[in-house]
């Protein structure tokens, strides 16, 4: 089954934290374009596979929230198979598939010339107490993103894209303690931008954790191998970068829940060389509240020892890069270049 939702009001799958950073105008580094394209391969193995706990289909579908991760707002008529489990009607598979995902209109009014709060689809910002206010407008996540007639490529195109989620349960046979969730994920999301280039982010994760009463599971393992990929407009490969490692994954007991996440990641660029990555205490509230982390630390390290580190919040769109302060949303007034 394939949905259209070309109106909808969405950042598109991979919209993602250090693809809309530079270190200074003008002064885009090959550094920073890689970074831009494994924080993105990052991003989407990580909303992928969390897809079913962020938007806390386990307590049930009617409790769906889709707002909560790009996916499920992507698809408005996901396909979702259902089995029981203790008494409790748990999600078996979910497959979640659209095209033409469209990012956000940008009314006035909010953060240097018009922005709407990233991830909400439109929606108002956040009631008091639940998150930091968004500052500025989302971006493109490394897709392109120069405002038009700037230095930079033109901006990230609708996204179009697939998601297959299948679980298994195991339990006691008295029911008693927690049931054992096994989960595999296959997804792929590209986007095409306003010059023809194509960014795609494909791959595969495969996790356990322990349900307790049909909520979220406080801890999560996840292996993940994931590849981003980048053509020009004539279907060349300009840039390519594969991930595999493992995640821990904690979720907080709210509704939908915050995540935490700890995890190391060997990098392996188009020429073979490799390089690590390695995530610490990143913290990522529900897309509606704020579609950057607001803790935590992202730390690049190349084949030739050099690294860099990003360190995310207090505040919504905050953080710091190599300890230079930036605010995310800014990226040079909008027209910072290709990064």
């Amino acid at each position: 089954m394939r949905h259209s939702s070309r109106g909808s009001q969405w950042l598109g799958a991979v919209a993602l934290v250090v693809g809309t950073m530079t270190v200074g105008c003008g002064s885009q580094t090959s550094t920073t374009d890689a970074t831009s394209d494994v924080s993105q391969a990052v991003e989407a193995a990580s909303d992928s596979s969390d897809a079913v706990e962020v938007s806390s289909l386990l307590h049930g579908l009617d409790k769906l929230r889709p707002q909560a991760i790009e996916g499920f707002h992507c698809d408005a008529s996901p396909d979702i198979t259902t089995v029981d489990v203790c008494g409790k009607t748990l999600p078996a598979t979910v497959h979640l598939e659209w095209t033409d995902c469209a990012a956000p209109a940008r009314p006035e009014g909010r953060g240097g010339g018009g922005g709407l709060p990233p991830g909400g689809g439109g929606a108002p910002p956040p009631p008091e107490g639940t998150g930091s206010p968004v500052r500025g407008q989302p971006f493109d996540g490394g897709a392109g993103g120069g405002k038009p007639g700037g230095p930079g490529p033109g901006p990230r195109g609708p996204s179009s894209g697939t998601v297959d989620i299948v679980n298994a349960y195991e339990a006691s046979a008295d029911c008693t303690g927690a049931v054992t969730q096994s989960q595999t994920v296959t997804f792929e999301v590209s986007s095409t931008n306003s010059d023809g280039e194509v960014s795609t982010v494909k791959g595969t994760t495969a996790s356990t954790s322990e349900l307790v009463d049909g909520a979220p599971p406080r801890q999560k393992s996840t292996q993940a191998d994931v590849t981003r990929t980048r053509t020009d407009a004539d279907g060349t490969v300009v840039k390519s970068v594969r991930l595999e490692g493992s995640l821990s994954v904690a979720f907080s007991t709210d509704t939908p829940p915050v995540r935490t996440i700890d995890g190391a990641y060997t990098e392996t660029a188009l020429d073979g060389t490799q390089g690590t990555v390695t995530l610490a205490g990143i913290v990522r509230p529900s897309r509606d509240v704020c579609p950057w982390p607001t803790g935590g630390t992202l730390t690049r390290t190349t084949a030739d020892g050099e690294s860099h580190v990003l360190t995310f919040g207090p505040e919504c769109g905050d953080g710091t890069l190599d300890g230079a302060e930036l605010s995310l949303p800014d990226r040079c007034e909008r027209g910072g270049g290709r990064h």
